[in-house]
């Protein structure tokens, strides 16, 4: 794996943020980010670009293999060089279903993240569970909203 395309809401201020917090990052990866709903992305990707707005994060590899929600999120922060090792502590079950959460705070937050690094999981999951996401979107997202 070389490239992830990242397919973002152009109109989520969190989405926005990611893009540019990402651009600024040095990453493992290369990233190409496209509103899901440009033509770029419907041209790369016909059958996993929004027709209107998208409802989540998706990413996908060079190889083919696709992430939505929060393993989305994750996979943003495993392209990273100073985030990788927060990727694969996300991806544990307890702070899974808070990586959205989790990656709004550590784009805004080096404290936060530092106190973070000598925390354990479960006081992680309590700071998480009280940041409210920049956007809202439906926790359950069915794939065949993203395929023609």
């Amino acid at each position: 794996m070389q490239r992830l395309y990242l397919l973002y809401d152009g109109d989520c201020a969190l989405c926005r943020r990611l893009r540019n917090w990402l651009d600024e990052q040095p990453h493992w990866l290369e990233l190409q980010m496209l509103p899901a709903n440009s033509e770029a992305a419907k041209q790369l990707f016909p059958s996993l670009a929004a027709a209107g707005r998208p409802e989540e994060l998706v990413v996908v590899t060079d190889e083919g293999d696709y992430y939505k929600g929060n393993h989305a999120w994750i996979m943003c922060l495993y392209a990273l060089t100073e985030y990788r090792a927060w990727a694969y502590r996300l991806a544990r079950p307890l702070l899974l279903p808070l990586a959205r959460q989790a990656f709004d705070a550590l784009s805004h937050n080096r404290a936060r993240i530092s106190h973070w690094l000598r925390a354990d999981e479960a006081e992680i999951a309590r700071e998480l569970e009280r940041i409210k996401p920049s956007c809202v979107m439906p926790v359950e997202n069915k794939m065949k909203d993203y395929l023609e």
